[in-house]
């Protein structure tokens, strides 16, 4: 099968994934990419959370600043801690990229930074030199500097190169600098630089593909399956499989490849059926979404360890369908914006079924790098799963669930755009076999409910 591949051009994308590593109580994993609030934890009987967020999603060049806000609050409240300090540093490829804070006296270069507010904004530029360094007004008892309300400048080797990243934030400080919070509350963030390359396909087509884990190094197309296929470097054997919170990968294709204009499609990874979402609604192109959960991650990655499937890279293929899988789709508002949720129109037990998020606001522009958890309620109203997420350039987003049982669940999209505003369906998972259009209108006339009371998280430094 000839090779074909050209890239044209690429775009530096900022996405998080991240996991909690040691929060007091310990936090299940939490994750998101362009943004990150992990649940909350118990902090001297405050409901105590971390938000951090990357401004903004795509940056035309390695030279761009990036902005990273972090703002530690009590979510009963929706009020930020004071005096806090926060410690920032990075790790790549397993080697530590620590910031050399200068101004913070006897503890200066310890990447300490302070906000008597809570807020922290630092403006990250890449630079290709031996080590990050930042510089700020000295907090004189505990040593963190600051920038007197303005971004933190931060220079050095952080996002010069695509593959991921590692930030690492620690809350040292919260109330009062003259005491150290014990012990420190600590959280791990993979931040990944991506690319966004165009690709050579069938008659002179591409197809531009937005990948977040380092540079495309293979890819071909199939004219007779009418199959793209399309590979980057992935040690599947690594410790990354479990630490991130998904595998996200976003295919453009355009609308004159007809054949890909569908509700549904056929994907694998390393030749492993997998899920995936489908956006025919956008003039130009269908965008299709590899959105893997870490469960469904896990068992990919055990399948292509043990039998030795192309173990050190990530391998996507997509073909036409056999059979066109319809959707199922619900539109609904919340406040300030508009939501619709899309759903295979059979929802099967222990299957990964992928749910499609496109968001907009009330003059119906793409909400970008908005953040959202994704929670699956049963019927005794007992929450059954919770994923978050943010969305793309575009507005849209992807999640699979797996149902553990058949029978009516609540899907509820919650915190849109760090908000309290929600929204939420039911839908009913059904016996694996045919069932009728009634079955699906019958889940879905129970009903929509539409939350509000919008909050504002962040007040934006230019």
């Amino acid at each position: 099968m000839p090779e074909r591949k050209r890239i044209l051009g690429s775009v530096l994308t900022i996405v998080f994934f991240a996991t909690v590593m040691v929060v007091v109580p310990a936090l299940p994993a939490a994750f998101a990419h362009g943004g990150m609030q992990p649940p909350a934890a118990d902090f001297g009987g405050k409901k105590a959370s971390l938000f951090v967020k990357v401004d903004p999603p795509v940056v035309t060049n390695l030279s761009q600043p990036i902005f990273i806000s972090a703002r530690f609050f009590d979510e009963n409240t929706n009020e930020n801690f004071k005096e806090v300090t926060y410690r920032i540093f990075f790790e790549k490829d397993g080697k530590e990229i620590p910031i050399q804070t200068e101004g913070g006296g006897k503890y200066g270069g310890q990447g300490l930074f302070y906000d008597p507010q809570g807020d922290l904004e630092i403006k990250v530029v890449p630079k290709d030199m031996p080590v990050a360094t930042a510089k700020g007004v000295e907090e004189i008892q505990y040593g963190g500097i600051w920038n007197m309300g303005a971004p933190i400048n931060v220079e050095g080797p952080i996002f010069t190169e695509p593959g991921l990243y590692n930030l690492f934030v620690e809350i040292h400080t919260v109330g009062t600098t003259r005491t150290q919070v014990d012990p420190i509350l600590k959280y791990d963030i993979w931040v990944t630089p991506g690319r966004e390359e165009m690709i050579d396909v069938a008659e002179g087509q591409q197809i531009k593909v937005r990948n977040y884990y380092g540079a495309i190094d293979n890819s071909s197309y199939e004219p007779e399956t009418k199959t793209i296929e399309f590979s980057m470097p992935f040690d599947w054997s690594s410790d990354i499989v479990s630490r991130v919170g998904m595998l996200h990968t976003e295919v453009f294709i355009p609308k004159s490849m007809s054949d890909f204009n569908k509700q549904s499609l056929n994907a694998t990874v390393n030749g492993i059926s997998v899920p995936v979402a489908v956006d025919t609604y956008t003039l130009d192109n269908t965008i299709v979404h590899f959105s893997i959960s870490k469960t469904n991650l896990a068992n990919i990655a055990g399948k292509v360890v043990s039998e030795n499937i192309t173990p050190d890279r990530a391998v996507f293929a997509l073909s036409p369908p056999t059979s066109e899988i319809k959707v199922a789709q619900v539109a609904t508002n919340s406040q300030n914006y508009k939501i619709s949720l899309t759903w295979p129109e059979q929802l099967f037990p222990e299957q990964p079924m992928v749910f499609g998020i496109r968001m907009t606001d009330n003059s119906d522009m793409p909400v970008s790098v908005a953040t959202y958890e994704l929670v699956i309620v049963d019927k005794d109203g007992n929450e059954v799963a919770r994923s978050g997420g943010v969305t793309t350039p575009e507005g849209l987003s992807s999640q699979d669930v797996k149902f553990a049982s058949q029978g009516p669940f609540t899907v509820r999209l919650e915190k849109i755009n760090a908000s309290n505003e929600f929204v939420q369906s039911s839908v009913m998972v059904v016996p694996e076999f045919a069932v009728g259009i009634a079955t699906i209108a019958a889940a879905l006339a129970i009903g929509t409910v539409i939350g509000a009371m919008r909050a504002s998280f962040f007040s934006r430094v230019e």
